[in-house]
């Protein structure tokens, strides 16, 4: 009984701890499953291609991305697909406080750049920023968000734990009783947990691995290896490369029959080789890549493969890390699932919140009736006394 008594506290006290941030970082992550699709909504001029069919491809991309800033590092270049039926280069430009994340959006229709933007600075992205570092320096704030995914497992399984019941699982996974009010917050305090615990477990231990790769990696890699060294090509780098995007992409298509380039990544100093990222024909949008396949920029020779039979468990495991996390790996049911497990968290902390709040408010109402009580005593008349 005592073991338990401190699990309590323990529960109880972690959550109202780090409640707060937790709630934050799920009610973001929940945005973040549909963010694509909300920066399309506020931005329709970036998102509309024009009509008549695609006649401008990656390449094409690229180079009105380079046109507009020559000196800015182009790092992805996002093909179209049905929730932006653009083509969106990401490129780091610089700026007066230093190197920016810009956008640039082209009409593959026309090969017309619709707009470029500080994407640093948009909606969007401060809403993914709170969610993967709470707007912090990168390298901390993913630190501090690793680390209270590691509590939130440590939170949710005690929940679990506590909760279990010993017989009638089924009857306690529909328990909600409505008076008093205390009881009606205990049940939906648990409920939410029962029902949601796999998907918090599974959202909390991702968020940790994508928090610290550094941690997380090494116990994976006792097991398994999680990370392939990207292959190279044997020339040195230069730019531009004779093999340009298009011609990666439709290498890289070639490699993999089935799939579809989901982005490109150019050769860069550190990695002379274009990488593309495939995903299955008809899959959801979201899931840009679900295979890597690297490209010499020189001979345009498949240099290596990882994905579905190439490479080991471990890489594959850590490249879908993000898709996992955030539910695109199962298509829309993944993700809306994976916004339930976001929005689990705000509730299950209002609700802990409610009923630590009440439960204290009946201790403070029960010490002073009792204090009144002994007050009412000492001050009645004692029999005999005159």
């Amino acid at each position: 009984m005592r073991a338990r008594r401190a699990w309590i506290a323990i529960h109880k006290w972690l959550g109202l701890i780090l409640g707060t941030l937790l709630a934050l970082i799920g009610l973001t992550g929940s945005l973040s499953v549909f963010q694509r699709e909300i920066d399309a909504w506020a931005n329709p001029a970036l998102f509309i291609p024009g009509p008549g069919p695609a006649r401008a491809g990656a390449a094409e991309a690229l180079a009105a991305a380079l046109a507009e800033d020559r000196s800015g590092r182009v790092s992805i270049i996002r093909l179209p697909d049905p929730v932006w039926p653009v083509i969106v280069v990401n490129q780091t430009r610089r700026g007066p406080d230093g190197p920016r994340l810009w956008t640039v959006h082209v009409d593959p229709a026309s090969g017309r750049v619709l707009g470029s933007r500080d994407f640093e600075a948009s909606l969007p992205q401060q809403i993914f920023r709170l969610h993967a570092n709470l707007l912090l320096k990168p390298l901390w704030g993913r630190l501090l968000v690793g680390s209270l995914g590691l509590l939130a497992l440590f939170s949710i399984g005690s929940g679990l734990w506590l909760w279990w019941p010993r017989e009638g699982l089924g009857a306690a996974m529909l328990r909600l009783r409505r008076r008093p009010s205390q009881l009606l917050l205990l049940d939906l305090h648990k409920l939410v947990g029962a029902w949601l615990g796999a998907l918090l477990v599974l959202s909390a231990a991702t968020g940790a691995w994508l928090g610290l790769p550094g941690v997380i990696g090494p116990v994976i890699g006792l097991v398994t290896p999680v990370r392939d060294a990207p292959p190279v090509a044997p020339d040195r780098f230069a730019w531009p490369p004779a093999i340009d995007a298009s011609a990666a992409q439709a290498r890289a298509e070639a490699a993999l029959p089935g799939s579809e380039a989901g982005y490109l990544s150019p050769p860069h100093p550190g990695r002379n080789s274009w990488q593309v990222g495939l995903r299955p024909m008809g899959s959801d949008p979201r899931l840009r890549s679900r295979s890597l396949a690297w490209i010499d920029p020189a001979s345009g020779a498949v240099l290596g493969l990882l994905g579905e039979g190439h490479g080991p468990l471990g890489a594959r495991m850590h490249k879908d890390l993000i898709w996992l996390h955030s539910g695109a790996l199962f298509g829309l049911g993944g993700r809306l699932l994976a916004l339930l497990a976001g929005l689990a968290l705000p509730a299950l902390w209002i609700s802990g919140l409610l009923l630590w709040l009440r439960r204290r408010q009946l201790r403070q109402l029960t010490a002073a009736l009792r204090l009144a009580a002994l007050r009412e005593g000492e001050g009645a008349p004692r029999p005999g006394a005159s």
